[in-house]
């Protein structure tokens, strides 16, 4: 079975020979603009640092600009950059040295109506172009997931969207879900220290699965110490499993005797309380609080252990690490 192509898939998509899907077809245009016109995209993850900006300046500068910048019209004087972000921080430099022949850049000019399938083509094209950090790999497949998403109500794509996201960056879909993990649940301030290489994604992955004050507590030991491993993490891991057991051990016990049929020998064992009663009295007797955290670990659970399965109403607001402030919130309005 041939190897499913969304690149393909994604420039024969105009290509529709039925005369209702022919009059849809886009014509570009290109334009020169004013660099005090451009505005980068917000949406723009990838790293600019100024020794590469640099080369490629020196380069424009001497050889010309030889690709056009993709842009989009945002109000009537205004265009935001969709691709060539690199080129147009290069052009600015050059002419804000006093070179006004870099004054405006040439740009080729989108619609709405392409926009999700040029920013697909745009993140594919940049997945080969040069080698990305764990940083940027992980916040493609994020955006990759949700232009995926958008894609799927129009056109129809074969497979899951996390093994076409794989497929895309050609990595196994454990990986895309260890990716999916961090971009979910990773503390916004570790994400920062992941952004810049302080942590690796084996680190920023075991973090992710930790509670928001174990996180704080590895960035509070990152800041203190400079460099924190994924050793230390784990062990924050271990702490907390030993208190579970830890609590599972205070639980109030029933003694019963159970005859050993080989040795005739009476065997004492002691089990939790709740074992002895059924799950409705068991759940009645819940706290709220309690509740929330007997649903959150089933739904997780139900979820494959990558976000909550949706057993609630605000399973769309559920981030992992806010899920049992939403479940009392949910649970509240039931009673």
């Amino acid at each position: 079975m041939p190897k499913f192509n969304m690149m393909d898939l994604l420039n024969n998509s105009s290509k529709d020979t039925t005369d209702s899907k022919r009059d849809k077809i886009i014509k570009f245009k290109t334009i020169s603009i004013s660099i005090e016109n451009l505005v980068p995209s917000k949406e723009n993850f990838y790293s600019t640092n100024e020794e590469g900006i640099k080369e490629l300046k020196d380069s424009i500068e001497v050889f010309g600009l030889q690709q056009n910048l993709v842009a989009k019209k945002i109000d009537d004087n205004n265009y935001e950059i969709i691709a060539g972000h690199r080129r147009y921080l290069a052009l600015k430099s050059l002419y804000e040295e006093g070179k006004e022949q870099f004054k405006y850049a040439p740009c080729k000019i989108e619609t709405e109506e392409e926009d999700i399938r040029s920013k697909l083509l745009l993140l594919i094209t940049n997945s080969t172009a040069r080698e990305l950090t764990d940083w940027e790999k992980t916040q493609q497949a994020e955006k990759l997931k949700e232009l995926l998403i958008e894609y799927k109500k129009q056109e129809k794509l074969p497979g899951r969207v996390r093994e076409i996201v794989a497929d895309i960056l050609n990595v196994a879909t454990s990986k895309i879900a260890r990716m999916e993990s961090i971009s979910k649940n990773l503390s916004d301030d570790l994400k920062e220290e992941f952004k810049e290489n302080n942590i690796n994604i084996s680190t920023a992955y075991e973090a992710s699965k930790l509670p928001e004050d174990k996180q704080e507590e590895i960035y509070e030991e990152l800041k203190e110490k400079g460099d924190i491993t994924i050793q230390d993490v784990k062990k924050k891991s271990e702490i907390i499993e030993e208190r579970k057991e830890e609590n599972v051990s205070n639980l109030d016990t029933n003694t019963i005797e159970e005859v050993n049929t080989e040795t005739g020998e009476v065997v004492e064992q002691k089990i939790p309380s709740y074992l002895n009663k059924n799950m409705i009295t068991f759940i009645k007797e819940l706290s709220v609080d309690e509740f929330a955290t007997f649903l959150c670990d089933r739904c997780t659970g139900l979820g494959g252990g990558n976000g909550c399965a949706g057993i609630c109403d605000f399973a769309i607001e559920c981030k992992g690490t806010n899920k049992h402030e939403l479940c009392i919130r949910w649970l509240n309005q039931q009673i």
